[in-house]
């Protein structure tokens, strides 16, 4: 059974654009493929289509000229196909599998053979180099494979005939590497959870980043209480409540994204006015793989919010490593791994989400 992801896999513009200016657009990417897919097919192959389009669900293409489009294809190849298309960004848009589910479920009751398989596609990852002028706009068709265990092909691979695999990735974040044995949880390993005067921990981190998840951990522990703005809308509202707080004689945890110095500055301050100790924690996260976490809760949390890239690039923008010299007593990075009590949420959260 072979997997086909339509554009720039069995089809190429004719207006050499990018993108296709309409549902006309398009030509053959090989005039070899019906040929090939005809010979594949009286094997006893089954030809399949995968496609992201959310166009159709922006309005930018129209639903019953696309539905043309594809029966037009599938004339030209002269071969049965069936075809997937995914109008939106849930658990059907590649790299997620729900496609591939629909696939199982509508089978007629065959049970499909993933290593006998392949599947072909032009997002890859692939590098620009002196034979490609442009770098493949995303991973999604070779991370949807590896999600799925099904092999994976480019079309110049499978249809061009290719005898090397052109350079690609690698993955800029891998969720399998957070689950590796040996690391700890803290970095120095031997820095305290809890001292025992009163103190301030300022956290920085991505939204996405298991910053706050953390938190309340860490305050459901040692009695901290959680000081964020998110509930109490200013920073100035933060800063009056943590001296309130501190007053009392709790430990606080602040739980702000925190990307610079002035951010932080605010809470050092009054650590020093009050004369306690102020401490900031770091998870270390990257905008790539706060990027998973998010999806990830969009997809298993109807509740989730989404929290768009514009978000987290203007948070990488603003950030400023932090440092003792800041006036902290000591800076911590938190390598916060994921805890599950689902196990189809762990093996969701293990496989490529981001194209």
């Amino acid at each position: 059974m072979e997997r086909l992801e339509k554009n720039g896999t069995l089809i190429k513009t004719k207006s050499g654009k990018v993108f296709p200016i309409d549902c006309r657009d398009w030509q053959l990417l090989f005039e070899s493929i019906p040929s090939e897919l005809k010979k594949l097919s009286s094997d006893g192959w089954k030809i399949v289509i995968f496609t992201n389009q959310k166009g159709i669900q922006v309005a930018k293409v129209d639903r019953n000229e696309f539905k043309k489009k594809i029966e037009a294809i599938v004339a030209k190849l002269g071969v049965p196909v069936q075809a997937f298309v995914s109008v939106a960004g849930g658990r059907y848009r590649k790299p997620c599998i729900g496609m591939w589910e629909e696939l199982k479920l509508r089978n007629e009751g065959v049970e499909i053979q993933e290593t006998e398989s392949v599947f072909v596609g032009d997002a890859a990852g692939r590098h620009k180099t002196t034979i490609r002028s442009k770098k493949d706009h995303s991973f999604a068709d070779r991370f949807f494979a590896a999600n799925v265990g099904v092999p994976f092909k480019t079309p110049e691979e499978f249809f061009g005939k290719s005898k090397s695999e052109e350079p690609w990735g690698p993955p800029v974040f891998d969720p399998k590497h957070l689950f590796k044995d040996g690391i700890q949880l803290l970095d120095p390993e031997d820095a305290p959870l809890k001292t025992e005067k009163p103190e301030i921990i300022v956290m920085v981190g991505f939204p996405g980043s298991g910053k706050s998840t953390f938190a309340k951990w860490l305050a459901e522990q040692n009695g901290y209480k959680i000081i964020n703005r998110d509930t109490l809308g200013t920073w100035q509202k933060c800063v009056a409540t943590a001296r309130s707080h501190l007053k009392n004689g709790d430990s606080l945890i602040i739980d702000n994204t925190s990307p610079d110095k002035e951010a932080r500055q605010r809470y050092v301050d009054v650590a020093k006015e009050l004369g306690i100790g102020c401490r900031c924690f770091v998870m270390n996260c990257d905008m790539e793989q706060a990027q998973h976490n998010i999806r990830f809760r969009v997809l298993t949390d109807n509740t989730a919010a989404d929290i768009s890239s514009m978000i987290l690039r203007i948070h990488k923008g603003k950030y400023v490593k932090p440092t003792v010299e800041e006036g902290f007593q000591q800076v911590v990075r938190v390598n916060f791994q994921p805890k599950f009590q689902i196990e189809e949420h762990e093996k969701l959260y293990k496989m490529y989400l981001i194209d």
